[in-house]
């Protein structure tokens, strides 16, 4: 279940539209029995998981005496889950948080504070992506409550059989187009059954069988829209505690009114209906899709399902106010309360550190292990990963989802902007219409 790509309505949709799935078979010792043996709270489907544990081996090789328990939970990916075990005194040890949950784990007191074991082991932030690592640090105090796992950056992937079709260039790998050339790009590379590109007098929306371009607004889901917006000046939430309603601003107005557009008035992405009937990833991998706006997941479920596809990959376009993306983050933390805390954060350290790898197919946040044949020189990468994955992290407006006020869910809900989007993906309203009025819902919100 990495927070992208197939897997985000399980988890970021799910800040995003609260639908969290839930599978718990979490046993571990009550809270304040020490024990040998270190439980450890993981989610995700079966290769997630299988990647985490063969981390995890090179720690068991040097720490005999410590046995480790994997427990399957959704605890870390949704904090709900985390309380029903902690009420139920069945907490883990270690979890796998994200930068969507950890300021509200870290205000509740859940995660323990990393900081001076990080001092007095000679963890140094630097050894990390600066963006990346930020998100550990709690708004509340600036301390260390976490360290990464991975990340995951938004790119695009595109089809190079389709471009090279329709005699267009390729993007370039380090984002040096616009959302201008992506719209033009998708009308050129959108079919209908008879040929016609969307560009055509005789094209048939009704006919489609390829399509130019798929985001995650279909869903709706924030790592699809919010890119968009901030290349354009706007946003969902702004200021340092994302406490400030950017809703309504002109650039947000402008971004969704684009991706409205896309759907609907061009018929070149993928709408809700269509991504209801087979999510538009899969028609990506399928070939269906000459463009998608995803993470680096995409790689692995390429390999997987279509290992013949001939795609690349290049960093996300321009706006008016720039390039950006969207960056989730996946980190080890260690439960306060566990009895085993000194354990805990000597496993912690080491997946973070030493046992830095590919895990939930993630880019590594230890940057010597990003550069080198666990990532950036692993076989089967797209040519221009390094430009569209690995680069983008250094941008001004590469912004992680990090919510330190805890109430992004219930903005992005339906309380909140839900009904918005819907209103605006279903195109029953213009961006200004539907968004109109919204901030007074979020600034209520955001104020109780």
């Amino acid at each position: 279940m990495r927070h992208t790509g197939r897997r985000l309505p399980a988890c970021l949709a799910a800040a995003a539209l609260l639908t969290a799935t839930a599978c718990s078979n979490t046993t571990a010792p009550t809270a304040g029995e020490k024990s040998d043996t270190l439980t450890i709270s993981v989610w995700g489907v079966n290769e997630d998981i299988d990647s985490i544990k063969a981390a995890a081996k090179g720690f068991e090789q040097a720490n005999p005496s410590i046995k480790l328990k994997f427990n399957k939970t959704d605890c870390g990916a949704d904090y709900a889950a985390c309380k029903t075990l902690i009420a139920g005194k069945n907490m883990s040890d270690v979890l796998v948080t994200g930068s969507w949950n950890l300021n509200e784990m870290a205000n509740d007191g859940v995660l323990a504070d990393l900081t001076d074991k990080m001092t007095a082991d000679g963890v140094k932030t630097s050894d990390f992506v600066p963006v990346v690592i930020e998100s550990d640090k709690a708004a509340k105090d600036g301390k260390y409550y976490a360290l990464p796992m991975g990340y995951n950056v938004q790119s695009l992937f595109y089809n190079k059989t389709m471009f090279a079709k329709a005699g267009l260039k390729e993007p370039a790998a380090n984002g040096d187009y616009t959302y201008e050339d992506l719209r033009n790009w998708a009308r050129k590379l959108t079919l209908d059954a008879a040929g016609n590109n969307a560009e055509s007098p005789n094209f048939d929306p009704k006919k489609i069988v390829q399509w130019g371009y798929y985001n995650r607004i279909a869903i709706p889901s924030e790592p699809g829209y919010s890119p968009v917006l901030w290349a354009h000046g706007g946003g969902l939430l702004g200021g340092d505690k994302r406490d400030q309603c950017e809703v309504e601003k002109p650039g947000t107005i402008q971004a969704l009114q684009l991706l409205q557009d896309m759907m609907w008035k061009d018929h070149t992405a993928v709408t809700p209906q269509m991504e209801q009937q087979t999510p538009g990833y899969l028609r990506w991998i399928q070939g269906k899709v000459a463009m998608q706006q995803g993470s680096h997941e995409q790689v692995t479920i390429a390999a997987q399902q279509n290992p013949k596809l001939q795609y690349d990959m290049a960093a996300l376009p321009k706006g008016p106010a720039g390039n950006a993306t969207l960056i989730q983050v996946h980190s080890w933390a260690a439960y306060a309360k566990s009895p085993n805390l000194d354990n805990a954060w000597k496993f912690v350290k080491y997946m973070a550190t030493e046992g830095a790898g590919k895990q939930m197919g993630l880019i590594p946040a230890y940057k010597d292990v990003a550069n080198g044949p666990a990532f950036l020189q692993a076989p089967g990468e797209p040519a221009h990963l390094k430009q569209a994955q690995l680069d983008p992290a250094k941008w001004p407006l590469a912004r992680t989802n990090i919510d330190p006020t805890g109430q992004l869910g219930t903005v992005l809900g339906q309380d909140g902007i839900g009904p918005a989007l819907t209103s605006l993906i279903t195109n029953k309203k213009t961006a200004a219409e539907a968004l109109k009025g919204t901030c007074a819902k979020i600034d209520k919100i955001l104020g109780s």
